[in-house]
């Protein structure tokens, strides 16, 4: 997780729940960048395959169901 340095001299002036919101907002916008980081990693790499073969198997079983009805 990248480190957001503090800056006390933004905080000046703040109420604590305007101080709050901010520490709030900055950690979403970091727990976004990070959960998108880890969704690429996990995105670009192949598809097992076990799963490969599942989905297969599962397409034959949906395309079966559909032409007996």
């Amino acid at each position: 997780m990248k480190l957001i340095s503090s800056n006390h001299a933004a905080t000046f002036g703040q109420t604590d729940a305007t101080a709050s919101s901010l520490a709030d907002a900055l950690l979403l916008a970091k727990l976004g960048h990070d959960l998108r980081a880890m969704y690429t990693e996990v995105v670009d790499q192949p598809v097992p395959r076990e799963l490969d073969t599942l989905i297969d198997q599962l397409g034959v079983v949906i395309r079966d169901g559909r032409e007996t009805r």
